[in-house]
């Protein structure tokens, strides 16, 4: 009757850290995503006009999204493949170094870049019958 209970307990303990993990993951990646579609924004309105005003508004949500990352990255380097968010912490690791330079169109590939990457991830915590076999 022990192991019984043991086993139960265990599976349960498995199950809810796989929600919590579901979960934070879906709401972290939202939150990333709509910071990074902010960037890409900011990112669009530098080029086009081409002001010095708009290019520190840049920097600064660059700066902002390095840092949201670096406050999330433990989180997704315990559930994720290693490969998959190196993609995601390289690009974003670069992307205030761009800013700086003025390196508008190289900023923008590293946001889409970081984009795709966390839609996959999300999409691949979704269960889904597809995900799941």
């Amino acid at each position: 009757m022990k192991r019984i209970f043991f086993a139960i307990f265990f599976i349960l303990i498995s199950v809810l850290i796989g929600l919590y993990g579901l979960t934070k993951t879906e709401k972290t990646c939202n939150k990333m995503m709509v910071e990074i579609e902010e960037a890409t924004k900011e990112n669009k309105d530098a080029l086009e006009s081409n002001s010095h005003q708009k290019k520190v508004n840049f920097y600064e949500t660059t700066t902002e999204l390095k840092a949201l990352w670096e406050e999330n990255s433990d989180f997704f380097y315990f559930f994720f493949n290693n490969d998959d968010i190196k993609t995601i912490e390289t690009n974003i690791e670069k992307l205030p170094e761009h800013s700086k330079n003025g390196e508008l169109e190289s900023s923008y590939l590293c946001l889409v870049e970081c984009l795709e990457e966390l839609e996959y991830l999300k999409n691949n915590t979704r269960l889904t019958f597809s995900n799941i076999f």
